[in-house]
């Protein structure tokens, strides 16, 4: 058995294990911080089975070193330098480019936690004696916060499982 595939099971594991606690509200009340950090996790586990997902399909391809796979680009760029166009990696890439898949959702609300919150802008100390501060509204209107939902990341958790699984079972066929 691949240590990829055994990854990719453990890591699927581990976010369906924290999906059980995120629905628990005597564990994770909704909006608590302990309700956040259980569904950043989720999000954690998912990315990662994600990743060791390109590499069990990098490995059963006939990459060299499949270790070396760190995004699906570097996959498609590997399979296609085989001259190979596997339908999993098809599928895989489609569902990326489709707006609104789970998959895009999943990796853009991934790289959302790596992103600095923007900067405020600083007012100016240079308020004349007498007169009223004229203050900007737009800069003080909340930016668009994205939230995760524990309901959605369960849908993408069951769809991922669900493609995994029917990928390997169509791989097997061959």
């Amino acid at each position: 058995m691949s240590t990829h595939l055994s990854l990719v099971n453990q890591k699927l594991g581990f976010a369906s294990a924290m999906l059980l606690l995120a629905s628990n509200p005597e564990v994770a009340p909704t909006g608590s911080l302990r309700c956040r950090a259980i569904q950043e996790s989720v999000l954690i586990h998912l990315y990662s089975a994600f990743h060791f997902y390109l590499r069990e399909l990098a490995e059963a391809n006939g990459i060299k070193m499949p270790e070396l796979i760190s995004s699906l680009d570097s996959l498609i760029n590997a399979v296609d330098q085989l001259g190979k166009h596997p339908s999993e990696v098809v599928e895989l890439q489609s569902l990326y480019k489709q707006e609104g898949s789970w998959l895009s959702r999943l990796l853009n609300y991934y790289q959302l936690l790596f992103e600095s919150p923007a900067k405020k802008k600083e007012k100016k100390a240079f308020v004349q004696e007498g007169m009223i501060e004229l203050v900007e509204l737009s800069q003080d209107e909340p930016q668009a916060k994205t939230e995760l939902d524990t309901k959605m990341l369960a849908e993408w958790a069951a769809e991922f499982k669900s493609l995994v699984v029917r990928q390997r079972e169509t791989g097997a066929e061959y």
